[in-house]
């Protein structure tokens, strides 16, 4: 991406504070000597700069290092530098998503699309489906679980009885397979059942 692209889609993003390499006229590897040095994180549009770049900014690790990068094999070589944070997202990444990267390798974290995550972590995490489903009632249930209400208080919400309550929430414990309140919730969110 040309550095006037990224320029302008840095400007997008609400807050960014924009620095691209090579502004001041000076390399990449030259970074303590350009604005960049005193930048939370770089944000890198040319990966054949990473080495250099990285080298400059992981002198202290005080800085993070977003890549814009379509090779998923890039995340290796981003995960053995000592940064603060870092991210890798492609090159066409919309601003929302670019700013979000940013602020997230400010503050120590590590950002990259999800198929490269699995890839990198070696897992992929399967939820199996439901043999039965809960119904509608024992939807509102669960919902009114994960607020943490009581039994008598989700009997007074729903207007039914405590007895009514216990049994929708036998049914489900045997529909999620679980044995208490806290494994339902965590299942239910598991499952899309809920959002917490």
């Amino acid at each position: 991406m040309a550095r006037a692209g990224l320029r302008s889609m840095l400007e997008a993003v609400e807050g960014a504070d924009v620095r691209v390499s090579g502004d001041s006229g000076a390399p990449a590897g030259s970074l303590p000597g350009t604005p960049l040095a005193a930048a939370e994180v770089v944000l890198l549009a040319d990966e054949e700069l990473l080495d250099e770049t990285a080298l400059a900014l992981a002198e202290d690790g005080a800085q993070g290092l977003v890549l814009l990068s379509e090779d998923e094999r890039a995340a290796a070589r981003l995960r053995a530098l000592p940064l603060r944070g870092w991210g890798i997202l492609p090159p066409d990444a919309p601003p929302e998503e670019l700013g979000a990267a940013v602020a997230a390798a400010a503050h120590g974290l590590v950002v990259m699309p999800k198929a490269a995550a699995e890839q990198a972590l070696g897992e992929v995490t399967v939820v199996e489906e439901l043999s039965e489903p809960p119904t509608a009632r024992e939807g509102e249930v669960l919902n009114l679980l994960a607020r943490g209400l009581s039994n008598k208080m989700i009997a007074r919400e729903l207007r039914i009885s405590e007895h009514t309550v216990k049994f929708h929430i036998s049914s489900l414990y045997a529909k999620l397979a679980v044995s208490n309140r806290a494994e339902a919730v965590s299942q239910g969110a598991r499952h899309g059942l809920i959002s917490l």
